[in-house]
């Protein structure tokens, strides 16, 4: 389905350019201000869910209906609980990636700046579908976890194209993968949300943080994580 229109956090943007609590100069600040006007332009939104019944088993779970089994301690224990699941697909468009790598050839500069937008534009994108999801839940007296991608943990990537397949992704919205496992285009996401059977809202459980850190292969690696931030 469509987004209603998207705001982007100057913040995160900066963030993910590896700005954090310094000021930028201000022929930068222009620049910034620019790529972010013109990536809500540009970008062409879309994303869509479905719910399934979840059938857990020693180290794995199977989505009903289906016939696809998701392997791996961290999925189950994201699942725990569970008795239903939602997958979630999203994509900016490719008009944004060719916006990208046209800048790459004519003002480098402006590329790396529109390549932190459409980021933030995805992550805000799955948050709003993310957000719709929990009020779903919420009208029967349940919650959600957070969303969570094959790559995490031990969940493999290859998890994907099953993703894609059961959900009918690239007829619906154009998504696809590489023969690589990237997906086209780029600035996309795939996710399961667990349906727990606790109206507490967009986390775990009661007491249990939100931290994707926890389960990210690249944990031991994060530029992020050396400044003690989270991506």
């Amino acid at each position: 389905m469509p987004l209603t229109p998207l705001q982007l956090d100057r913040r995160e943007v900066l963030r993910y350019l590896g700005y954090r609590g310094t000021e930028i100069p201000s022929s930068l600040e222009n620049t910034l201000r620019h790529c972010m006007e013109q990536t809500l332009h540009i970008i062409q939104p879309l994303y869509f869910y479905r719910c399934f019944p979840i059938i857990p088993g020693e180290n794995l779970v199977e989505i009903g209906r289906t016939g696809l089994t998701l392997r791996g301690k961290d999925i189950c224990r994201h699942l725990s609980g569970c008795g239903e699941a939602y997958i979630l697909c999203a994509t900016l468009g490719f008009a944004i990636e060719k916006k990208i790598r046209l800048s790459f050839l004519q003002k480098p500069e402006e590329a790396v700046i529109y390549d932190a937008c459409a980021t933030e534009a995805i992550e805000k994108v799955a948050d709003a579908a993310e957000a719709e999801i929990a009020g779903l839940c919420a009208g029967q007296g349940k919650g959600i976890t957070w969303r969570f991608s094959p790559g995490y943990g031990d969940l493999p990537l290859e998890t994907q194209q099953d993703l894609i397949r059961i959900m009918d992704a690239s007829r619906k919205i154009g998504l696809s993968l590489t023969d690589s496992l990237l997906m086209t285009p780029s600035k996309s996401v795939t996710a399961i949300i667990g349906v727990t059977a606790l109206p507490d809202g967009p986390l775990s459980r009661p007491g249990e943080k939100r931290n994707k850190c926890d389960a990210c292969p690249n944990r031991d690696r994060c530029a992020f994580r050396k400044r003690g931030d989270q991506c």
